[in-house]
């Protein structure tokens, strides 16, 4: 007896070995299939146009809104798994996307270029194909974009009029068999979308054609405005808040404004760039949205997402603001992190301006006063002033980084890059700024290239006006992606690049031969290697 029952512990325990070897795998965390707040009515919609801070249940129900994401591992509890990826200089790797989808105004035509080669050509516009290689260009581009396993998204609606009240983010993720995160931002709620604004015709007459024509269908509309992520690797869990530094009040600053549709007639041949400038009544908050996936053989088994769409309507001081509240709720992670996204980050402030506004600004600026300065003081004041203007516009061209010299030299985009270069996470990680010629499209070498295509100069611009001047003015590079892998030192070449951004790229002529573009943003694109690549280092 004492035989058999040593036997029968010693299988026992056997088995439990054996069971315990796949562990992993068995106790992979427990994923959410599916979570979602609950939306607003479109009457509560209406009552928020009218009052913007409620109380009571409704501002409960708006608190729980801005603080509860949408999380779907639909796909993965499907069945679906990230594929292997090899690059012939990477080994196993992961490719990320970031892309401002303005609005949702073409996700259909977003979706095919995700996911059909041949209806991509389709889209294709033969007049804007100067050479064979644009068109190869083009096409290698949308293959690049067509491989990315994880997609992280500015701009995606839920339930809006103008992007046929799709749920962008649902939309997408069910075309591309993906996981994926929301979470909303702003509640559109401007009066003229919802019907409760009186619309007249230049004759003073109610304009009910015009009434008609904005109104939304109260049956479909949400009114969600905000940010997304996609993932082929299971989603852990998701935190979004409003950021305390906000730079821009989207119902109080537009508000005053005149009626929605004054603004749309005075719009089109009046402006040289035809960009949008009418009225945009929201309520709502900047956001900050992290996602941890589940990618094993990563620390704690994680990568971190944090989704970044910086405010528009505002100067480049509280965008740095905002990027360094965001640092602050990252700072313990301790695995690595990919903050990437619509950083805004113009000169200016881009959004539509007054007359008034602009003088009260220009009258605060010091640099302006160091030219008056010179003009009545030196005889060679017009040379001198107009050199150090030339000068400082060739320094900061295409190039948000460049250095800041305060007063003679200002560039006020440089606090925001500084601000990330310098943060350290608790573990003493840090984000890579490295430039190699051998991991960097184009063979650059200069900063933030690995994860950032550089240009002839500056770096290739990811936003433009739908009629810039040249190539100079009405483009911009807005969208960046930012990685801590395991540096200790941004631009120590010397460190390891597992996990490391490599071959960042712009896919800008992939967006700009279509007969319509998909957005005025064009997507970015990064690999991470996810062992220490063996390819020589330069």
């Amino acid at each position: 007896m004492k035989k058999v029952l040593t036997f029968f512990f010693a299988f026992f325990f056997l088995f439990l070995s054996l069971f315990f070897q796949d562990a992993p795998a068995q106790f992979e965390p427990n994923f959410v299939r599916y979570s979602a707040p609950e939306f607003l009515t479109f009457d509560e919609l209406v009552s928020l146009s009218k009052d913007p801070n409620p109380t009571g249940p409704l501002a409960e129900k708006l608190k729980k809104l801005w603080t509860t994401p949408i999380i779907s591992n639909e796909a993965y509890l499907s069945g679906t798994r990230a594929p292997t990826r090899v690059h012939p200089q990477l080994g196993p790797y992961v490719r990320m996307a970031t892309w401002n989808i303005e609005k949702s105004f073409e996700i259909d035509r977003a979706i095919t270029v995700f996911t059909d080669g041949a209806g991509y050509r389709n889209m294709i516009d033969p007049n804007k194909i100067s050479s064979s290689s644009l068109y190869q260009t083009a096409l290698h581009q949308q293959s690049l974009l067509a491989d990315v396993d994880i997609i992280m998204f500015q701009e995606m609606d839920i339930g809006v009029k103008r992007s046929g009240y799709v749920n962008a983010p649902e939309k997408m993720a069910k075309a591309l068999n993906m996981n994926y995160a929301y979470g909303a931002a702003y509640l559109e709620i401007d009066p003229a979308y919802l019907g409760t604004e009186e619309m007249r015709t230049e004759e003073g007459q109610i304009d009910r054609e015009a009434m008609e024509y904005f109104r939304a269908d109260p049956s479909r509309y949400k009114g969600l405005f905000g940010v997304a992520v996609l993932s082929r690797y299971p989603i852990k869990s998701v935190t979004i808040f409003p950021l305390k530094n906000q730079g821009y009040d989207w119902y109080s600053g537009e508000k005053p404004q005149i009626t929605f549709l004054e603004i749309t007639r005075r719009f089109g041949a009046k402006t040289v760039f035809r960009s949008e400038l009418h009225r945009e009544m929201k309520v709502g908050n900047r956001i900050f949205m992290r996602v941890d996936l589940h990618m094993p053989g990563l620390p704690n088994d994680t990568l971190t997402i944090i989704n970044i769409h910086l405010e528009i309507k505002c100067l480049p001081k509280a965008r740095e603001e905002q990027i360094k509240e965001i640092l602050t709720y990252i700072k313990g992670i301790q695995n690595p992190v990919i903050m990437a996204g619509d950083f805004n980050s113009a000169p200016s402030d881009l959004s539509p301006t007054s007359a008034s506004r602009e003088v009260k600004r220009q009258a605060k600026n010091p640099t302006n006063w160091l030219t008056l300065g010179v003009s009545q003081v030196l005889p060679q004041a017009l040379l001198v002033n107009t050199t150090r203007g030339i000068s400082n516009v060739t320094k900061n061209f295409q190039n948000p980084t460049a250095r800041h010299i305060p007063v003679v030299a200002p560039n006020y985009t440089a606090g925001l890059f500084k601000a990330i270069e310098e943060f350290r996470f608790n573990d003493g990680y840090v984000f890579d700024f490295r430039g190699d010629s051998g991991r960097s499209v184009g063979g650059e070498s200069g900063l933030l290239s690995n994860s950032n295509q550089r240009d002839a100069v500056g770096y290739k611009t990811t936003f433009q006006v739908r009629r810039p001047l040249g190539d100079i003015i009405g483009k911009y590079r807005l969208d960046w992606f930012f990685v801590k892998s395991f540096l200790r030192d941004p631009r120590d070449k010397s460190g390891p690049y597992q996990f490391a951004p490599h071959f960042g790229r712009t896919l800008e002529e992939m967006n700009t031969v279509l007969k319509k573009q998909v957005s005025d943003h064009h997507p970015s694109i990064v690999d991470l290697p996810l062992n220490e690549p063996e390819f020589r280092r330069k």
